[in-house]
């Protein structure tokens, strides 16, 4: 069993520091084998904000794998946002913007979705990159094929129900098909500040079946905001989630004001994440059977 536990939207320098205390104590009271961050750790990529953010990640006792988010780099200066855009996260929070964790039975990796700029108006919002997918793939391919893959970005892969007109990243439903052909089971992103649970199911597996179906099912996890006061209509939350045997449950966590609570599972199909090569041999020893 593994559990991991996903933050995302910190925003220091915009926290509520009572739900920030109590969120450290939560955390550590019952460390989980790594504590994931989705982005923005602070409010405007200001040095303080950084330092602020990275003495809070240092305080707990599970190991941390954070990525940047939009918030993340300077929109002060335009130099720096195109020219050297993570400099300010390499310095403070890690030398990586695409970290990667394994042990024996589960791997988590970065994908950075955060645009410095472009010819639209838009620049929070984020896109998969060709090469930054490429590289993922490829240490993907890389893994022992029984771990559980987990990929950990900042902006949104698939919209909650009732939103569906919600900007997602950029090229993210043929990223998804191609994450889900290459095993990755979890997808932890944030950016909305509200959490959310959505299931994709792979185009390919629609058309060849059941067995192939389920192979490429995968659950996109959306985290709200940890310890912002910047909510938009949803409370603070974060999601412990529980990998056993190849199956992950998500726990809602929830701030009430006086402390972290659990809150309902979401509602989403049940799936099971079985080994692809037992599936495999299970359905070709079904068809030769007499």
């Amino acid at each position: 069993m593994r559990v991991v536990d996903h933050i995302s939207d910190l925003h220091f320098n915009l926290i509520d520091h009572r739900a920030a205390e109590a969120l450290v104590e939560a955390l550590n009271e019952d460390p989980a084998h790594l504590v994931v961050v989705s982005g923005d750790l602070t409010m405007r990529a200001r040095n303080r904000e950084f330092i602020a953010a990275a003495a809070f990640l240092s305080r707990l006792k599970s190991p941390v794998l954070a990525v940047p988010g939009n918030h993340d780099i300077t929109t002060f200066y335009p130099w720096e946002r195109f020219l050297d855009p993570f400099g300010r996260w390499r310095r403070h929070v890690s030398p990586e913007t695409e970290p990667l964790w394994r042990d024996e039975e589960l791997a988590v990796i970065g994908l950075n979705t955060v645009i410095r700029g472009g010819w639209h108006l838009n620049w929070e919002g984020g896109r998969v990159p060709r090469h930054g997918l490429r590289k993922l793939l490829g240490r993907l391919e890389m893994l022992p094929k029984n771990l559980f893959r987990i990929v950990v970005a900042h902006h949104p892969f698939l919209a909650p129900e009732e939103r569906p007109d919600t900007p997602l990243a950029r090229h993210a439903a043929p990223a998804l098909e191609r994450l889900a052909k290459a095993g990755v089971r979890l997808i932890l992103s944030g950016h909305l500040h509200r959490d959310y649970v959505r299931l994709h199911r792979g185009a390919a597996g629609e058309r060849t079946g059941l067995l192939r179906r389920q192979q490429q099912d995968l659950l996109v996890v959306q985290a709200g905001s940890a310890i912002s006061t910047r909510l938009r209509g949803d409370p603070n939350a974060y999601n412990r989630i529980i990998v056993e045997r190849n199956v992950a449950r998500i726990e809602p966590r929830r701030w009430n004001g006086e402390g972290w609570v659990a809150a309902p599972a979401p509602a989403w199909p049940k799936q099971r994440l079985t080994d692809i090569a037992a599936q495999e041999e299970a359905a070709e020893a079904a068809s030769q059977a007499p």
